[in-house]
């Protein structure tokens, strides 16, 4: 037998149920056994959601939106679009970046709530991959965006591209009108109005706890500068001018030989980044990472980002309360 089936058989016998029992315990039976069904109860309401109309005023510029999204969380996209349109009262334009699984009955729900915006579908972006990131000259790029779904919220989005794209994860809900993020996008934009420098400023929010993967003693030597604590990806507002691509097939692969892989090695490279720049951080008490089972049951933050023990209260109470407050 050799290592790679050991370990294959070592985590279906013992590490994923010993995380099953975890996860039991800290969310409950209730929690545990019914949230494959509250799941299912906010795919069958996002089928439903009201397209949103514009009034007769003149409305403020569009908000251009990116999500990687698929199958499993195209629902949750729905949502977390629908209500960033509903609070910011702006046009939404959705992008989108097909993990693989989005289907086309999801897609076209999709655009029937945002029609304009642009698909980019996993087959076409390979072709465009191999073409601007040889395999050669990336070979630890390549590998990542072959095993490491997340790091496509880089290369697909940004690799031979310009401009400012603001990146939000599916599994955030947004309560109240986002200024903070609505200001930033709007200065972002002013020097693409002004034909000047695109901006160079990130926009990001707080985590919890610091989530990396890897240490700040590695980060900091790779990017030579000190890394900003507690930065999350939830909302990541980036310029693609700002990506060097080679310097990012550098730090993955020295991550990689020096400290293995991570599952939060795209929050490590966007962290890494921002040390070399000055990030617009969302405040934290409106921007919130983990919600607590409070703020979930009675929403006064601008937005609740659902994270780890979080799922909980958001598959079975948070997604009703947006509809409740646009019944």
């Amino acid at each position: 037998m050799n290592r790679q089936f050991l370990s294959s058989v070592k985590t279906t016998l013992y590490r994923k149920p010993k995380e099953e029992l975890q996860r039991l315990y800290r969310w409950g039976p209730h929690a545990y056994f019914n949230i494959d069904k509250w799941k299912r109860e906010m795919e069958a309401s996002a089928w439903k959601l009201q397209l949103l109309k514009s009034s007769d005023k003149a409305l403020p510029p569009p908000v251009s939106v990116w999500f990687l999204t698929g199958k499993k969380f195209w629902y949750q996209t729905a949502f977390c679009a629908w209500t960033f349109a509903k609070q910011s009262g702006r046009e939404v334009i959705l992008n989108l970046v097909d993990d693989g699984t989005l289907l086309a009955e999801h897609e076209y729900e999709l655009r029937r709530l945002f029609p304009e915006g642009i698909t980019l579908r996993k087959d076409a972006v390979r072709d465009r991959t191999e073409t601007l990131l040889p395999i050669d000259q990336f070979p630890t790029l390549r590998q990542r965006w072959n095993d490491y779904i997340h790091i496509r919220k880089l290369t697909d989005i940004h690799l031979d591209s310009t401009g400012t794209k603001l990146v939000l994860d599916s599994d955030m809900l947004f309560f109240r009108r986002p200024d903070a993020l609505l200001n930033w996008w709007d200065e972002s934009q002013q020097s693409v109005d002004l034909n000047s420098q695109p901006s160079t400023s990130l926009c990001l929010m707080t985590d919890c706890h610091e989530s990396y993967g890897y240490s700040r003693e590695l980060m900091e030597e790779l990017s030579g500068a000190p890394i900003p604590p507690l930065l999350n990806v939830g909302i990541c507002g980036l310029s693609s001018d700002m990506i060097d691509w080679e310097q990012l097939e550098y730090w993955c692969r020295t991550l990689l030989e020096r400290e293995g892989t991570s599952y939060y090695l795209e929050q490590a490279l966007v962290a890494m980044l921002a040390s070399q720049s000055t990030p617009v951080v969302m405040p934290k008490e409106d921007y919130i990472t983990f919600p607590s089972r409070q703020e979930i049951a009675c929403p006064s933050a601008v937005l609740q980002h659902y994270v780890a023990d979080s799922k909980p209260g958001y598959f079975g109470s948070a997604w009703k309360h947006t509809l409740a407050q646009h019944s």
